[in-house]
């Protein structure tokens, strides 16, 4: 997998992501996962969101600059749910 700006391409509605973050206050580069680009609850619009629902990256402080889809989890050719 690769990172999409989210200048190239927005996520699919609903989807759950990884993002790069520019944490402006902290000025460093930071991972997020999950999070979900949805519609904005009390706004007009589309954003990202984490943890709980409420809790939507805000870009003036911590600004999404790229994302990618979720890797599926490992899978072992062994697995053994019997265990």
């Amino acid at each position: 997998m690769k990172w999409i700006s989210i200048k190239e391409k927005l996520p699919p509605v609903g989807a759950c992501v990884i993002v790069t973050v520019k944490e402006h206050y902290k000025k460093q580069l930071e991972l997020r996962y999950p999070v979900w680009y949805m519609e904005k609850i009390y706004d007009r619009g589309y954003g990202f969101y984490f943890g709980e629902i409420g809790n939507i990256l805000m870009p003036d402080i911590s600004e999404v600059i790229a994302w990618m889809p979720m890797p599926k989890p490992y899978e072992p050719n062994d697995l053994d749910w019997s265990k």
